[in-house]
Order: C-alpha cells, then sequence, then structure tokens
C-alpha cells in the first residue's frame, strides 16, 4: 500500500479545521488538525509530516509566528507551508511569504484550489527530497574517492642513505588535481610533482593515471625528456579536451647529479648549503597532455650533502590576503637560507606553518601541495 502523505492542519476554529481535514482525509491524506499553534509544531515534532496548512490568523501565536518557528527549525525547515490568509489582502500575503511560506490561498477559497496548491508543494518536495538524497549520496561517494585519493599520494616522510624527504598535500576541495610521489627504482631515486587542470572527480581520475604510469614505465634506459614525451602523449589521449598538467620530474643518481625535465611547472628553489644561498630555477617546457609529439628538455645539476630542493604546486603563490598580497615565492627562500643548522623536520615544520598562517581569501584558495627534499 503506498504511503499517504500526512498533513499538519492549524487553524483555531475547530468547525474549519474539521472541514479541512476530512476533504483532505477524502483526497487520500494522512491528516493531524490542531487548533493552536502551540499544539501543530507540537504535533510536528513528534512526527514531522510532509507539508502544514496554516491559518494566518489564530490568538496567541499567529500563523506568521507558526510558520517563522517551522522554517528557523532544522528538521522542520524544509516542510512546505500552504498559508490560508485574509480575502483580499495583500499585506496578509506578503507578511505570510515574509515569514518562510511557500504558498498561500484565500481563506474561503474553492476547496479545489487549496488541493491544486497543496499537490504543487509536495511535488516540489518530493524533487527536492530526491535531490537531498542524491547529493548526500555524491558527498558519501566523493569521500570514498578523497580517501582513495589519498592512498595515491606518498607518505609525508620518505628517508634513504642518501636523501630525506617531508612533503605535504593541501587540497581546497574533496578532490584535488595536485599531486605529488616519490619512489626508488634501480638504484635511482625519482620525484615527481604534477598540477592536473580543474578540480573534482576528473582531476581525480587523471592523478590516478599519472601515478600508475610513472610507476610502470620509469625506466633507466631512457632519459627524463624521452619520458616526458611519452607522457605527454599516454596523458593526451586518456584526458578530456580541457584537460593538461604541468609537471616536473627529478631523478637522482648515485653520484648525486639530479636530473630534472619541466613541463611549465612553477620554478623550484635549491638551497645551496656550502653557498648559504637560494637558487631559483626556471626552465620553459610544454604543457602535458594539451598537445601530442611534443619535445621535452632535461637539466642536470650537481647536488651536495646538505642541500635543500623545494617544488611546489601553484596554489601556493596563488595565494591572496585580505591586504591584496600575494604569497611570494621568496618568502620560501629566505625559510630556506634561515635553516642552515636545522635538521629536515624543523625546516618543514616552519615551511608549513608560514604557509597555512597566510589567509588567503575564499576567491583566491587553491590546492597546495609541497615537497622539501634536503641530500645527504
Amino acid at each position: 500500500m503506498a504511503r499517504r502523505d500526512r498533513i499538519v492542519v492549524i487553524d483555531d476554529s475547530a468547525n474549519d479545521v474539521n472541514v479541512t481535514r476530512r476533504f483532505l482525509e477524502r483526497k487520500g491524506f494522512d491528516v493531524v488538525a490542531a487548533t493552536s499553534g502551540e499544539e501543530g509544531l507540537a504535533l510536528a515534532a513528534k512526527q514531522p509530516p510532509d507539508a502544514f496548512v496554516v491559518d494566518y490568523r489564530m490568538p496567541g501565536m499567529d500563523g506568521f509566528e507558526v510558520t517563522r518557528r517551522i522554517k528557523s527549525d532544522p528538521l522542520l525547515q524544509t516542510i512546505p507551508v500552504l498559508m490560508l490568509t485574509g480575502a483580499d489582502s495583500a499585506q496578509n500575503v506578503v507578511e505570510g511569504l515574509g515569514a518562510g511560506a511557500d504558498d498561500f490561498v484565500t481563506k474561503g477559497s474553492d476547496t479545489e484550489i487549496l488541493l491544486a496548491r497543496l499537490r504543487a508543494l509536495l511535488r516540489v518536495k518530493a524533487y527536492q527530497d530526491q535531490l537531498r538524497k542524491l547529493n548526500e549520496q555524491m558527498k558519501r561517494d566523493l569521500q570514498i574517492a578523497r580517501r582513495v585519493q589519498e592512498a595515491l599520494v606518498p607518505s609525508g616522510t620518505f628517508r634513504t642513505p642518501r636523501i630525506e624527504i617531508r612533503s605535504a598535500y593541501i587540497p581546497s576541495e574533496t578532490l584535488s588535481g595536485d599531486f605529488y610521489d616519490y619512489f626508488l627504482q634501480d638504484e635511482l631515486i625519482y620525484l615527481f610533482v604534477a598540477d592536473v587542470s580543474g578540480h573534482g572527480l576528473p582531476a581525480a581520475i587523471l592523478v590516478s593515471l599519472l601515478k600508475s604510469y610513472i610507476h610502470t614505465e620509469a625506466d633507466t634506459s631512457s632519459s627524463l625528456a624521452e619520458f616526458m614525451s611519452r607522457l605527454n602523449d599516454f596523458l593526451f589521449t586518456v584526458s578530456l579536451p580541457t584537460q593538461y598538467a604541468t609537471a616536473q620530474l627529478f631523478r637522482l643518481d648515485g653520484e648525486n647529479n639530479l636530473v630534472y625535465s619541466n613541463a611549465a611547472h612553477p620554478p623550484f628553489l635549491l638551497f645551496s648549503r656550502d653557498r648559504g644561498e637560494v637558487v631559483l630555477h626556471e626552465q620553459p617546457g610544454h604543457l602535458l597532455g594539451a598537445m601530442p609529439d611534443m619535445p621535452f628538455e632535461e637539466h642536470s645539476i650537481r647536488v651536495s650533502a646538505g642541500d635543500t630542493l623545494f617544488v611546489y604546486t601553484d596554489g601556493l603563490t596563488d595565494r591572496l590576503n585580505a591586504a591584496g598580497d600575494f604569497y611570494s615565492i621568496d618568502r620560501i627562500a629566505r625559510l630556506l637560507e634561515q635553516s642552515t643548522d636545522h635538521d629536515l623536520d624543523s625546516t618543514y615544520e616552519t615551511i608549513y606553518g608560514d604557509i597555512t598562517a597566510f589567509a588567503s581569501t575564499e576567491e583566491f584558495r587553491d590546492d597546495i601541495a609541497f615537497v622539501v627534499t634536503r641530500f645527504q
């Protein structure tokens, strides 16, 4: 048997409330009647109805106040209110809608008009209920996807005899397009950082594909330039037409040669312990996945024990505070230069604290990922 919609009718006139109740019951509704606002709210608190029919003029708590209380109650505020207003009184309609009523019917009108308005409100409520259920399901699905994505990002701490890494992943939304990875393969250490265009599920899917590709296809027989060209072609085939990525790929060998290739990614910082200064390395490069068959370059740097590498996504320097200032990469450079005698954990905590303390506006809040690497 189909469920009957439950209606709470509130009218201080016992005769009027019974007439309305009997009419709606004959039309297939489950009706509960109340002769005061307090009684009607108490009935709704015990079992929320599907709709209210409320008389505007009642002693004590009138219909406007009843409606205001319904719309301020988190458990009742989504339930439609059909208000019975005075005949030919525009002011009653204005006050009723202002109190939160969803529609109105002039008291004493043809009951078929009341029925039509009530059914229309119930249809809207049914649509809204469906949307809320879908929204909740989407939230649950996105949370699951978020946990999967977090599992793709490596542990925030990574150590080998030749390298030490601390990293942070600060998403602005449930799913992010920022990504980094580091791993040891054939005695070589790889570090990869990327920023996929857009947010949400499409960006997250592309991130998972990137991780799979770099782990399965990275090899010592190819240069990083060749690898980035193959990665570009792969990304072009699997991404949406509007999707692309910026990226940097690093490879460290056993003699402390740091080879890297850039794909339109923001410049990175390298602090030299011996010189006590930070150098910003900026190399041009093509976007990943925007066009097929694009050439990439690779470059090499000799690093020494105590040197520190800082790579990041552009959400860091896109942060704008209320004073109109962008977060400057020079802030990181100064922190690195001040960290000569600090261990990596202390350096990381200082950088993380400076970034998170820089309060960005909602309009300029983006995903942030950064990796701090110290060579041994």
